[in-house]
């Protein structure tokens, strides 16, 4: 398929997604299962190696973010190739996690953090080598090969979990399942010569430059993704630990509010980047438009099956129906914040996507220290945040961006 060629328009954003289909009830299943097997102790531990793990995979889709922007503006023409800057990356970020986990990782994960802490860096390497080549696949239109990278990798984490689970393991069997799935894209590059072609793809202008837009972009899907699937983290940090304790079921409730609006809008992002690239920004209002109807149909849905679906997974967690309705209405403003994060990445706007993002998670640690019952806290912040990141976006991305043209980031080429 040509870069140029639409996806919607090519009928190729049906791969995409069933993908991001996949990859949503793959995460909630695991989720599940973890719940299910584990105690309620041992499963908030699990939820946050899982949100410390994923808060850092969400920083290193900002590899996928910029490298589908540079792919597809340079259309194929160039001569700085992306996957050497992408392994240098990955890998100063799995080394730094290694070092400073000495000091961090006993805290946070307890007396078996030495497992797990080397589980999240074997992860990293390989999700971050992942992520180069789903940004080369999506800016280079292949997306029968990014959804096959993207599905393949949630259906293998599901079914290492399983695996794991049937073996009788716990805690550290579940976190390298986690971690191990991140490297089913070397079985694609062994298999497919096509999907090969991906590992020599290249990108105009200069090496420091690429490097540059990626760190900023990982900056900002870093702060993103602790607002996002480390919010475990931020409340651990924010919480007594006696009170944490028995955090599990509004930890889980707020997974499974985010889940369906989320994890497809996560991996639609990157098709995106290349519609709002090609034709500006009115591509946003279907979207937005649909997202409203599905936030407020699910805010009812979620009153009354929320709590169901909670007793369901485990007979002991106990969330209202209220609480539900307002996890997803702050569902609905985080996906909002990483619909104008996207287009601000396609204006070019790199500095006011990461200022969005840090403001959004700054708003909502902020609101997380204020004195409160452990619900009230968390409905607040989880809405409070993503309205201060979209009105940066809004105000200083968009609508100045969309002014003065894409080029308008002064980060160097």
């Amino acid at each position: 398929m040509s870069s140029s060629e639409s996806p919607a328009r090519s009928g190729s954003l049906v791969p995409v997604l069933a993908a991001a289909g996949t990859s949503g009830v793959a995460g909630y299943v695991v989720l599940v299962l973890a719940a299910r097997v584990l105690d309620p102790a041992t499963n908030a531990a699990f939820l946050v190696f899982w949100g410390a793990m994923f808060a850092v995979f969400g920083a290193l889709v900002g590899l996928t973010t910029e490298t589908t922007r540079a792919v597809f503006s340079s259309q194929g023409q160039g001569s700085t190739a992306v996957l050497p800057a992408v392994l240098g990356l990955a890998g100063s970020v799995a080394l730094a996690v290694a070092a400073s986990g000495l000091a961090w990782a006993p805290l946070l994960f307890g007396d078996r953090w030495p497992g797990l802490l080397a589980a999240m860096v074997v992860g990293i390497v390989l999700f971050g080598l992942q992520q180069g080549l789903n940004g080369a696949a999506a800016g280079t239109s292949a997306w029968n090969a990014y959804s096959l990278f993207v599905g393949s990798e949630a259906v293998m984490r599901l079914v290492l979990c399983a695996l794991v689970v049937v073996a009788g393991g716990q805690l550290l069997g579940l976190a390298w399942a986690v971690a191990l799935a991140c490297g089913t894209w070397v079985v694609w590059l062994l298999l497919r010569r096509d999907h090969r072609v991906l590992v020599h793809v290249r990108v105009s202008g200069t090496v420091s430059g690429l490097v540059r837009r990626m760190l900023v972009a990982c900056s900002a899907t870093g702060a993103s993704a602790l607002l996002l699937v480390g919010y475990p983290v931020l409340l651990r940090v924010t919480t007594p630990a006696e009170v944490f304790a028995g955090a599990a079921p509004i930890v889980l409730s707020v997974s499974l509010s985010r889940a369906p609006l989320l994890v497809p809008l996560g991996i639609y992002q990157n098709v995106l980047v290349t519609r709002v690239i090609r034709d500006g920004l009115r591509v946003l209002r279907p979207i937005v438009g649909g997202l409203v109807v599905l936030t407020a149909v699910g805010s009812l849905l979620a009153w009354w099956v929320g709590p169901w679906l909670l007793h369901v997974i485990n007979p002991t967690y106990d969330v209202s129906g209220g609480v539900f309705a307002g996890l997803v209405l702050a569902a609905g403003l985080v996906a909002a914040l990483t619909l104008t994060g996207a287009a601000t990445v396609a204006l070019d706007r790199h500095a006011v996507y990461l200022a969005g993002w840090l403001a959004a998670t700054a708003a909502s640690w902020l609101v997380l220290m204020v004195p409160g019952s452990l619900e009230s806290r968390v409905l607040v912040s989880l809405a409070a945040g993503p309205a201060v990141g979209i009105a940066v976006h809004v105000g200083w991305g968009l609508v100045r961006g969309a002014a003065g043209g894409t080029r308008t980031s002064r980060l160097p080429r």
